[in-house]
């Protein structure tokens, strides 16, 4: 839409310097203006605007400009005329066709006539300039959005990736989880049931002995299935405690001092918005990295019941990148969105970047 705008705008210029040129064409006749004139003038208007509604090649206007050159040796005064085809053949960009006729139009007219027609000349001319570059900014707007497009694109298809590589990592931890119990606790249950079905017969052949000693079985293989859960929870508990300590390391390995505020226990926050909290860090600290040359680093984290939120803040403002130059910060904007977090930039006396995260009801129950 905004591209038509611009050519209808381009358009009605032209067709008003036309009107303007042709109206001072018509005032210089004027005084001189029989029925010869009249249908001079009439006839060129008419060449001029079957020109414009058929777009033919500039060059066929050469057989009009002829034929007007020949009335301009009975009629010197119709010189005035060519105005209209030099001013043409300009907006066309074919200048260098208008310079003979340029030339014929000022050997037959005198001052301040001349003038006139030298101004038709230049009018064409910037005409035809500003259409040039008014293509190549529309080329240029043309491409710039093209490439935002496939940026736009390329950034929905790495949350895909990423959202995927989240579902996988999900099932690949149910699998996990699935294969400690069934190796943990499946043949200890498979014992003890089968152990109980022994003591259901000796109780109904009268074998007391036979059913407790079976009992005692049962008891064995419960306690001991129990120890196995107790184990795997353990083993699990582990792995996904590692929030924290992740944190610790990539603080410690940054190239400037950073000062650490915690509040709460971030080894009991879900690890998906923990792994989205250090994707969050690392871009943060990257960046500055980066684009700054702090004297102070901040982090602080905040886990509550309800949410978690990371802030981190330094004071290299001055030499800090704009903010819309990054790809990061738009990924990492995408992925908290997609966890249902917000991510908010604040700009002053301190850069500040703040992702905030739902707990989710499931994990606080």
């Amino acid at each position: 839409m905004a591209g038509t705008k611009k050519h209808l705008s381009y358009e009605n210029t032209e067709f008003s310097v036309f009107s303007l040129v042709l109206l001072g064409v018509l005032i210089w006749l004027f005084p001189m203006l029989d029925a010869v004139f009249l249908l001079l003038f009439l006839v060129v208007l008419a060449s001029l605007l079957f020109r414009w509604r058929f777009p033919l090649a500039p060059e066929w206007m050469l057989i009009d400009c002829g034929l007007l050159c020949l009335v301009c040796i009975r009629l010197p005064e119709a010189a005035l005329l060519l105005c209209l085809y030099i001013l043409f053949f300009c907006t066309r960009g074919r200048w260098f066709l208008s310079l003979p006729f340029l030339v014929y139009a000022m050997a037959l007219l005198q001052m301040p006539k001349i003038l006139f027609v030298v101004f038709s000349f230049s009018l064409g001319v910037l005409l035809w300039l500003w259409k040039q570059e008014r293509g190549m900014l529309q080329e240029e707007t043309d491409r710039l959005r093209l490439q935002l497009h496939h940026a736009d694109q390329e950034q929905l298809r790495l949350l895909s990736d990423y959202q995927d590589a989240q579902q996988l990592s999900r099932l690949e931890e149910r699998d996990h989880i699935a294969q400690i119990l069934h190796d943990s606790l499946g043949h200890e249950l498979t014992a003890a049931h089968l152990s109980l079905k022994a003591q259901g017969t000796f109780l109904r052949k009268g074998e007391l002995d036979k059913a407790m000693d079976s009992q005692q079985k049962i008891e064995m293989r419960l306690q001991s299935a129990l120890e196995q859960l107790k184990l795997a929870v353990r083993q699990l508990d582990v792995a996904e405690r590692e929030a924290q300590s992740r944190f610790d390391q990539l603080i410690s390995a940054f190239e400037y001092p950073v000062e650490v505020s915690c509040k709460g226990d971030l080894d009991t926050v879900q690890p998906a918005l923990a792994q989205v909290l250090y994707a969050g860090l690392k871009e943060a600290l990257t960046n500055i990295s980066k684009h700054a040359k702090p004297t102070k680093v901040t982090v602080l984290l905040d886990c509550t019941p309800t949410y978690v939120r990371l802030m981190v803040e330094n004071d290299g403002i001055l030499e800090q990148a704009p903010v819309h130059t990054g790809n990061g910060l738009r990924y990492m904007r995408r992925r908290v969105e997609a966890m249902g977090g917000s991510v908010a930039i604040q700009q002053d006396k301190t850069f500040r970047l703040i992702i905030t995260l739902i707990r989710s009801q499931k994990e606080l129950t």
